[in-house]
């Protein structure tokens, strides 16, 4: 009997840290007036952002502007390729690829761009755009969510479709599994939902926003560009179980903590139960 409720105890405290719920909410860290945001992307140690005038600007993941700006080819969503560590935008159906800026006011004819066309891209504004891998993932203006070759010359692959349409798209990875996270058109307020490879909507939030457009992750935390509201916004997506950006073995919540120390110190009083039955025996 002693031993079922030491594993009972214990199996309740496991599995209140395991578990997970679809129902998820959003928490603005911090926000940072921008005007015009509507482009975002993370280069792996800074914040690159567009205005609705097609430049380009840096900033600190801390929201401190650079002062590094470069005009780029057009206004549209913006992404970051680690394989050749350039900025990524796309529109007209192609993928424009330059060098991120050294010093203010550079034009993006200065930086090495090269632009190759998606079989099937969409000849559009693009709301949401991201590199993984070989693998671009990008969302025309209020429509369906897809994903091509980075490297052009391959066929646009559906990944969500549905009336309502989506805006902004980003690829991200916690722990070992990859998401997608993109803004739903769909709801009126809109909400952020993210899915999972196979596209199987996992969890939504309400927006808290005026319109959100493209999407940006550094690794802990989700950027949003509110293009109506004039900022960036520096979001946590806080499920049941806390943080869903925190990787497996991350550290529990005080209620995850109340309940394996219950289990732990019924552990230890069936221990000392049975030492002292060993003592007396």
């Amino acid at each position: 009997m002693k031993k079922f409720l030491l594993a009972t105890s214990m199996l309740l405290a496991l599995g209140a840290a395991s578990s997970a719920s679809a129902d998820i909410s959003l928490l603005v860290v911090d926000s940072y007036a921008r005007s015009g945001a509507f482009g975002l992307a993370y280069d792996g140690a800074n914040i690159w952002w567009s205005d609705d005038g097609g430049r380009i600007h840096e900033m600190t993941t801390s929201g401190v502007d650079t002062g590094k700006t470069v005009q780029g080819p057009y206004w549209s969503a913006l992404a970051y390729n680690s394989a050749n560590q350039k900025l990524v935008t796309m529109q007209g159906g192609s993928i424009t690829q330059f060098d991120r800026a050294t010093a203010a006011g550079q034009h993006y004819t200065s930086l090495n761009p090269t632009t190759t066309a998606i079989a099937g891209g969409y000849g559009g504004l693009i709301d949401g755009l991201d590199v993984q891998g070989d693998t671009l993932w990008w969302s025309p203006d209020v429509d369906r969510v897809y994903h091509s070759p980075v490297a052009g010359g391959g066929s646009a692959t559906l990944f969500l479709g549905g009336a309502g349409g989506y805006s902004g798209v980003e690829f991200l990875t916690v722990g070992s599994t990859d998401y997608v996270f993109v803004v739903n058109d769909a709801f009126i307020p809109r909400k952020l939902c993210y899915h999972s490879l196979a596209g199987v909507e996992l969890g939504c939030a309400q927006l808290p926003n005026s319109r959100y457009e493209d999407l940006a992750f550094d690794g802990r935390y989700l950027w949003a560009a509110d293009f109506y509201g004039h900022r960036i916004d520096k979001i946590d997506v806080i499920g049941d179980g806390g943080s869903v950006f925190e990787p497996p073995g991350g550290v529990p919540e005080p209620a995850t903590w109340a309940l394996m120390i219950l289990g732990f110190g019924a552990a230890g009083t069936a221990l000392r139960r049975r030492r002292t039955f060993a003592r007396t025996a």
